[in-house]
C-alpha cells in the first residue's frame, strides 16, 4: 500500500479540529476495525508507542496503534478515582529530561514541585523497630562497625563509593568497565560489604536479586540519574501525559487488541490478536517490554543476540498496596509513618494533602519481597500487608483500610515494572536491544541506553518513528 496522500492527511487533521476527541473516537473506530492493512503498525500504547504514534501522525504516515489492555499509558498509571490521585507507575520528571519535557510542552502539560510526605523514617530490621535517630544502637542493627551509622537505604550508595563511577551512561560500553558486568552481590563484596549489608541491600532492590543484577547496569542507571536534574511532578497526575498523547491520535488507536503472534517475512508483516483477528503492515514498531514480548509467537528472522535479549532481559517485580489511615496512629508511638523494612512490607511511603496532612500510606514492595507477596491472591494481599503493619506497629490496629492493590509483576501487559540487565547481559547483547530486525523495529524504555524510565520511553518513540519514516521514504 502506498503512503497516504497529503490531501488525506489534511482532511483528517481538519476533521480532528472540528469535533471532540471522544466523538471522533466513536466515529473512527469502526472504520479502523474494518481496515486490515497499514504502512506501519505500532504494538503497545505505553509512552513509547504513543509518542511514536504522535510522530507518525505528524508526518502523515498511514499507521495503526494496537493496545492489548483497555487503557493507554502502560506503566504510567494514576488512580484518578482515589483521593489525591496516587501514582501506581511512573511519576517524576527530571528537569533535564529533554524528550519528555518537550512532549509535555507540546501537549500543554505543566509540572510542579514534588509535594513532600511526612517527615522522618522508621526502621524495622531483624524484628526490631527503631527511629532513624536511634538506628546506630538498635538491637536490629547487625552491621559491622564501619557501617553502623549508615541506615539500610544508604548502604548501597556508600558501598558503591568504594568503586568506580561512570561519567556518563554510555561509559558502560567502554572496555575498562566490562569487568563490572558481574552480579551486584560479587561487586559489593569487592567493595568490602559483609553478608548483612548485602542482605539489606537485597531487601528493597530495584532488580530481581543481588545475585543476578548486573552491577554495571546499576552504575549506568546511577549515571543517568545524576544528569536528570531536579525531579518534578506532573500537574493533575502522570496519567495526563498518555491521555493527552492519546487524544491527539485517538482515531488511530485500538485498545483491547492483544497481539499474540508476529509473522514477519521479507515482503510484509502479519499480526494476530487474541480475539482471532489479524492485521498486515509494511513495517512494525514493537513497543512491548521484552517480559511480554517473550510470550508472543514470533516467526521472524531475529538475530541470535536479539533472541537472547528478549529471553534474558530482567524485569523488577513491583507491588503497591495503597492504605488509608483512619487516624494518625503514629502519634501514639512517636515514630514516623514512613518505614524502611527488611520484611514483606517493603517500604512505607506517605502521601499528604495540600495542608500537609497524611492521607495515604503506600507499601512499595519490590525485588525479592515482591516475588514472595505476588504468590498471595490479590484479594488477600492487601489484608496481609495491613496485618504485617499492625504487627510491626500495634498502635495501628484497626486503624488501616486497604484502598487498592497493584502488582506490576502479575500484570499480563507488563510482567514487571523496571527493566534491568542480568549479570553478563551488558556485554552479551546490550548493543543489539534497539537494533531493527528486518521489518521489525523496537522501542520502549529498555531500548534506550542513555536514559531510563519515562524519558527513555519517550526518547525511544521519537527514534523508532524516525526509523520507519526514513524507510518509508
Amino acid at each position: 500500500m502506498q503512503p497516504r496522500q497529503a490531501s488525506t492527511v489534511l482532511t483528517r487533521r481538519n476533521f480532528l479540529q472540528a469535533g471532540s476527541a471522544a466523538a471522533l473516537s466513536v466515529l473512527y473506530r469502526p472504520v479502523f476495525a474494518a481496515r486490515k492493512h497499514y504502512d506501519v503498525i505500532v504494538v503497545g500504547a505505553g509512552l513509547a508507542g504513543l509518542q511514536a504514534g504522535r510522530k507518525l501522525y505528524q508526518h502523515g504516515v498511514d499507521f495503526l496503534l494496537l493496545e492489548g489492555s483497555e487503557r493507554v499509558g502502560g506503566r504510567v498509571f494514576t488512580f484518578d478515582d482515589l483521593p489525591g490521585r496516587p501514582e501506581a507507575g511512573g511519576t517524576q520528571v527530571g528537569t533535564n529530561y529533554r524528550a519528555l519535557n518537550q512532549a509535555l510542552t507540546e501537549l500543554n502539560i505543566t509540572t510542579t514541585n514534588i509535594r513532600p510526605g511526612a517527615p522522618g523514617m522508621t526502621l524495622l530490621v531483624n524484628g526490631h523497630l527503631s527511629s532513624l535517630e536511634k538506628w546506630t544502637g538498635s538491637p536490629g542493627n547487625l552491621l559491622p562497625e564501619a557501617l553502623k551509622d549508615t541506615p539500610p537505604y544508604g548502604l548501597l550508595p556508600k558501598l558503591l563509593r568504594n568503586g568506580s563511577f561512570l561519567s556518563g551512561p554510555l561509559d558502560w560500553w567502554k572496555p575498562e568497565f566490562s569487568a563490572m558486568d558481574i552480579p551486584l552481590q560479587a561487586y559489593l563484596k569487592q567493595m568490602g560489604a559483609d553478608d548483612e549489608a548485602i542482605r539489606l541491600v537485597d531487601a528493597n532492590l530495584n532488580g530481581e536479586s543481588v545475585g543476578t543484577l548486573s552491577a554495571l547496569d546499576l552504575l549506568r542507571k546511577l549515571a543517568v540519574l545524576q544528569a536528570a536534574g531536579a525531579p518534578q511532578d506532573i500537574n493533575g497526575g502522570t496519567q495526563r501525559l498518555p491521555d493527552a498523547m492519546y487524544a491527539s491520535i485517538n482515531t488511530a488507536v485500538v485498545t483491547g487488541k492483544q497481539v499474540t503472534a508476529i509473522n514477519a517475512a521479507d515482503t510484509g508483516i502479519k499480526l494476530f490478536t487474541a480475539d482471532a483477528d489479524s492485521y498486515t503492515c509494511r513495517l512494525c514498531l514493537v513497543a512491548l517490554p521484552f517480559s511480554v514480548l517473550r510470550r508472543l509467537d514470533i516467526q521472524a528472522p531475529l538475530s541470535p543476540l536479539k533472541q537472547q535479549a528478549i529471553r534474558h532481559m530482567g524485569y523488577t517485580p513491583v507491588t503497591h498496596v495503597f492504605i488509608k489511615p483512619k487516624s494518625p496512629f503514629w502519634l501514639a508511638d512517636g515514630l514516623s509513618p514512613n518505614m524502611w523494612t527488611d520484611t514483606d512490607l517493603g517500604r512505607i511511603f506517605t502521601q499528604t494533602d495540600e495542608q500537609g496532612e497524611v492521607i495515604r500510606l503506600r507499601a512499595w514492595i519490590q525485588g525479592p519481597a515482591a516475588q514472595r507477596v505476588d504468590g498471595i491472591p490479590e484479594h488477600e494481599l492487601g489484608e496481609h500487608i495491613v496485618s504485617l503493619l499492625e504487627q510491626a506497629r500495634p498502635v495501628a490496629k484497626s486503624k488501616l483500610e486497604v484502598e487498592r492493590v497493584m502488582s506490576w509483576g502479575k500484570n499480563p501487559f507488563a510482567n514487571g515494572a523496571f527493566s534491568h540487565y542480568l549479570a553478563g547481559g551488558v556485554g552479551q547483547f546490550s548493543r543489539d536491544v534497539s537494533r531493527p530486525e528486518g521489518l521489525l523495529h523496537f522501542i520502549g524504555a529498555h531500548t534506550e541506553p542513555s536514559a531510563s524510565g519515562m524519558e527513555a520511553a519517550v526518547k525511544s518513540g521519537v527514534r523508532g518513528a524516525q526509523e520507519v519514516i526514513n524507510r518509508l521514504s
